[in-house]
């Protein structure tokens, strides 16, 4: 029988699952490597999950959850309130994904694998775009369209972000980068791309 009695099991299991799983990514990874980093006999982790496809199910939804929450602070904004708060809530935006840079990386490589044809990445975009239909109807965004919306957010939003928290480390220290100017030069092209969509958009 598997010991119940080992604190903040479950959490401890989802932690090294979320750093095997980044390190190794999600194929290349073992049952008994992540009980190993959690420190917990390999029958307490079949006690609380069924299999690797359940702890990284947990994960993900964990983190849309509180991707979606974020998303709730700009319920009311219009595509003109979304460029003139973009830099004040740019410290939202990059400590959530920096807390979470290990899942970034865990759902970007799951997503670029060739034959994947429901990549968990969607399903951030879905996220964002569930939230924004919602303010659609309320009338606090005009003109929406929803496959336009899709199409700008994930390829000058969520791609860039993941990309920069994927590559950010190596980034800096292949090109010898100082971590400050490299952020302020993304954070200032992101309002040249991204920014100017909403900036530019009636």
């Amino acid at each position: 029988m598997p010991r119940k009695n080992i604190p903040d099991a479950k959490n401890r299991i989802l932690q090294a699952a979320t750093k095997i799983f980044a390190a190794k990514s999600f194929e290349g990874s073992r049952i008994e490597e992540i009980a190993q980093e959690a420190n917990v006999p390999k029958s307490l982790i079949y006690y609380h999950f069924k299999s690797k496809d359940e702890m990284l199910e947990v994960l993900i939804r964990g983190f849309i959850d509180e991707y979606t929450g974020l998303l709730r602070i700009a319920e009311n904004d219009t595509h003109q309130t979304k460029t003139e708060k973009m830099s004040e809530r740019k410290q939202y935006y990059h400590d959530f994904f920096v807390k979470n840079a290990d899942l970034v990386r865990i759902i970007f490589m799951d997503s670029l694998k060739k034959l994947n044809q429901k990549p968990i990445i969607y399903k951030v975009a879905e996220a964002l775009i569930e939230i924004e239909a919602k303010f659609a109807i309320t009338g606090t965004l005009e003109r929406y369209d929803r496959d336009e919306r899709l199409v700008a957010e994930f390829f000058t939003n969520i791609i860039p972000q993941f990309s920069f928290l994927c590559f950010y480390e190596s980034w800096v220290n292949y090109f010898g980068m100082e971590k400050q100017h490299f952020e302020k030069l993304f954070f200032d092209i992101t309002m040249a791309t991204h920014g100017a969509y909403h900036k530019y958009h009636p």
